[in-house]
């Protein structure tokens, strides 16, 4: 965190807290990304000084120079005196930390379990209750894992193999409950998240085709470990935003590399993860890399790992770009069937994530902006999404779930799926107050 005035404030800075309390603003969430001069304006005309993420800030505001102005850092420990709840909590309703608080969480899993004629909502929270300690369990191995190799050290594959069949059990009995957790249990470390992403992505994909065992499980922790070479690689490089040069380009494509070497020390790694560790870059129409194989020579494991990498890389924010919508993203993707990705695989993967899966920000035709909660298996187009704003865009203080293949929702339909932090909403915002 760091504390500005609001003379430096601009757009794309994440706002944590001002040094005045929020009830003093009009705005309709707690902790945003500053969009507009008028929010700016907004802000030099009830404080001096605010709180900012730069880990969450978005543009030319994101992940800058950690050098931090020495009058700043004066100006923070005086605010720590004068406000010292700035220090020990987040603004209401708007915690500090990733995950909502144990309190929202309960409310949730209280509100699916008191859906008494709705089994699936009953089952999803009893999959969430079931799944979620084991998710951070996992979460948990390969930060350490990350934290070893970055050390050029060895890694626990056994731990990492144990974590992922609890996520591919899951998604076997309830793949809607660990897409949510996926949505909701971020630690706000690109490489940590786009490596649990991924891992669900390919397990979804795997599990749909049929793969069960060793197999699928190798899949998985291929899929954690495919960029663990990056720890290797100065993160000026890996954040930059203007266009890389040759050399860099270089550095980043020799991760693949790295990832083999440090995973190699590990004694009887098995060969298929290694593998596919080896040719997750590489591409059916031999455009990829380190070796340009094309179709069949890749191998199914690694086609799956390079189409979900690339599939959840356009899904988050980027230093160097915004996240692209789920919907646009699959379009995207779909259009390089029988180019880039084997064209049977890539339609395999459109069925089995769908158009609106669970976690997805949705805008309604009647204005109204919720996330998708439960999948509706017949009819993917009409899922169950859970209301947070309402058709003016003012925030809901309680649960409203719109079911859109009720008779009463027969005139509502999903008019977009939107990218994450839409609206300035967050994964916070998923549990409401």
């Amino acid at each position: 965190m760091e504390i500005v005035p609001v003379a430096e404030l601009k757009i794309g800075m994440f706002i944590v807290e001002p040094d005045c309390p929020w009830t003093e603003f009009n705005f309709a969430l707690q902790g945003f990304v500053i969009s507009t001069p008028e929010q700016i304006d907004t802000f030099a005309s009830k404080c001096r000084f605010v709180q900012i993420d730069r880990s969450r800030s978005i543009l030319d505001q994101y992940a800058a120079s950690q050098r931090v102005n020495p009058a700043h850092q004066l100006r923070a420990a005086t605010l720590a005196a004068e406000a010292p709840q700035l220090a020990r909590r987040g603004p209401p309703g708007r915690p500090l930390q990733a995950t909502a608080p144990a309190e929202q969480r309960r409310r949730l899993l209280n509100f699916l379990q008191r859906q008494q004629d709705d089994h699936e909502a009953i089952a999803l929270g009893r999959e969430i209750v079931h799944i979620e300690p084991r998710y951070e369990a996992l979460q948990h191995a390969l930060q350490q894992t990350f934290q070893r190799a970055k050390a050029e050290q060895g890694c626990d594959l056994g731990q990492l193999r144990e974590g992922v069949g609890d996520l591919a059990g899951s998604l076997r009995r309830n793949p809607d409950a660990l897409m949510w957790l996926l949505r909701l249990k971020t630690v706000d470390d690109y490489s940590f998240d786009h490596a649990m992403e991924v891992a669900v992505h390919a397990l979804l994909l795997g599990n749909h085709l049929g793969w069960r065992g060793t197999p699928l499980l190798e899949l998985g922790v291929a899929a954690l470990l495919q960029d663990v070479g990056k720890t290797q690689i100065p993160a000026a490089i890996l954040n930059k935003r203007e266009a890389l040069t040759a050399e860099e380009v270089l550095q980043i494509r020799a991760h693949v590399a790295a990832s083999l070497e440090l995973l190699l020390r590990q004694a009887d790694f098995p060969t298929d993860i290694l593998q596919a560790i080896a040719r997750h870059h590489e591409r059916w129409d031999g455009s990829g890399y380190p070796r340009g194989l094309r179709f069949e020579e890749i191998g199914l494991n690694a086609e799956i790992l390079g189409l979900a990498d690339s599939f959840c890389a356009m899904l988050s924010d980027r230093p160097y770009r915004l996240a692209t919508g789920h919907q646009q993203a699959l379009e995207i993707l779909f259009g390089l069937r029988g180019k880039k990705f084997n064209p049977v695989l890539m339609e395999q993967f459109a069925q089995c994530v769908g158009l609106y899966p669970v976690g997805t920000l949705v805008e309604l035709s009647n204005g109204e902006v919720g996330v998708v909660l439960l999948q509706n298996r017949v009819q993917r187009a009409r899922p169950r999404v859970l209301i947070l704003l309402d058709a003016d865009k003012t925030v809901l203080r309680s649960y409203r779930l719109r079911d859109l293949r009720a008779v009463e929702c027969d005139h509502l339909r999903i008019q977009k799926a939107l990218p994450r932090g839409a609206y300035d909403l967050s994964q916070h915002d998923y549990f409401l107050a």
